[in-house]
């Protein structure tokens, strides 16, 4: 799959150096963190992108080019105890996928997790180990990035991402066994357990399917032939009134449509009027929350 990508941009790299699968940036924003030890917060920064960058997280091989896009921005609570070594913390977390033939690249996941809670001494060595919870700061960084790369293969073959999909749900499995917040089955719809149940429900396949449809044969082709391209797109956001009226209350789609919404409407703006009328209504009913842009796409 991800071979794909050396063919489309065109590239020639003779290597025998193969790079780890994510290239993550985090950064760390302690200032709400009553410290004068911000040293540790610096090291807090470094070790997590370490940790996500050195993993080798699937069996495939990518080059440089190749590899998905991370940020993750990583806001500490006002409550976090440099001393006690107990942080809390808002993330955002952020990721980005080419788009072949064109000199932009869109958002594949676009996240706020509000309820990071986690211990973290600069001595002890982040290690990830299959089926064992180890500290919550590695369980979280797994889990997300098993997210982004379910996401990342989803966008380049018909449900490609399954397999990290269920290392995600098996680490929010492990993890909703200590206690911690964020990891419930049972709480609030937001939580870590509900955005990977979606992914792995069978009532949301034609949501998954919606993000290859999307990227590969909408995004990737929309410069060499935009109207295939939007014929492509509207056909799937109608399979998406199916999901949405199954699981009308669904983080995951919430989450896709933050992303993509706007990106979306501005694909159907030069759309032909009937066309364009009919993306609008459709955008309208699945996405209500970003309506004032959807309304631009109606016939006056």
């Amino acid at each position: 799959m991800k071979q794909l990508l050396i063919f489309f941009f065109g590239l020639l790299i003779v290597s025998k150096n193969y790079a780890q699968e994510i290239n993550a940036t985090v950064t760390v924003n302690g200032e709400r963190v009553q410290t004068a030890e911000k040293q540790v917060i610096t090291d807090l920064q470094n070790n997590m992108q370490q940790f996500i960058n050195g993993q080798e997280w699937t069996d495939d091989k990518f080059e440089d080019v190749e590899k998905i896009k991370l940020n993750l921005l990583v806001t500490l609570g006002s409550n976090s105890d440099v001393t006690a070594q107990s942080y809390t913390a808002d993330v955002q977390i952020q990721s980005i996928r080419p788009v072949y033939g064109a000199s932009f690249e869109t958002t594949t996941l676009n996240f706020l997790d509000t309820k990071w809670q986690f211990n973290y001494n600069a001595s002890d060595r982040m290690v990830y180990s299959k089926g064992i919870y180890s500290t919550e700061i590695v369980a979280l960084m797994s889990y997300y990035s098993y997210i982004v790369l379910g996401i990342d293969y989803d966008t380049f073959s018909p449900k490609g991402g399954s397999k990290y999909y269920e290392k995600a749900l098996e680490i929010a499995n492990f993890s909703e066994q200590n206690g911690r917040a964020g990891w419930s089955a049972f709480g609030d719809k937001r939580d870590r357990f509900f955005l990977v149940r979606d992914f792995m429900d069978p009532q949301f396949e034609k949501f998954r399917e919606f993000l290859y449809t999307y990227h590969r044969q909408g995004l990737d082709i929309f410069e060499e032939n935009p109207e295939e391209a939007r014929t492509n797109i509207l056909k799937g956001l109608n399979d998406l009134k199916i999901v949405r009226k199954n699981i009308p209350i669904s983080v995951t789609m919430d989450v896709f449509f933050a992303a993509k919404g706007i990106e979306m409407a501005n694909l159907f703006a030069k759309a032909p009027s009937e066309m364009a009328n009919e993306v609008g209504k459709l955008l309208l009913e699945l996405d209500p929350t970003r309506s004032s842009q959807y309304k631009k796409l109606l016939t006056p």
